[in-house]
């Protein structure tokens, strides 16, 4: 990351950057400001973002079944998921392993 064109702080990045349209319908980007042709147009663009954007939470969790339960027992793993998701505002990748996993 340039720092001419960026700059940390304590719980953000400030981005600096241009777009360049074109009157073709194109497009394109450019982190310092851009010379243009006739048919195009620049504009400068600012981004803060998070720094805690750029962290991803992970949540573990482990369940253990009683010996006394019967052999046969099913896990709704979607079900599931769709519970912690709607509970934590996060996509949930939920797994089930076997015993021995």
């Amino acid at each position: 990351m340039s720092a001419r064109h960026s700059s940390i702080r304590r719980d953000h990045i400030e981005y600096s950057f241009w777009l360049v349209f074109t009157d073709d319908g194109g497009m394109r980007f450019a982190r310092a400001e851009p010379t243009t042709s006739r048919g195009e147009r620049a504009m400068k663009c600012g981004a803060t973002l998070p720094i805690a954007l750029f962290r991803t939470p992970e949540l573990r969790a482990t369940i253990a079944i009683s010996e006394g339960v019967p052999a046969s027992y099913q896990i709704d793993v979607e079900a599931a998921g769709e519970a912690l998701r709607h509970a934590l505002g996060v996509d949930i990748d939920l797994q089930v392993k076997g015993g021995d996993a």
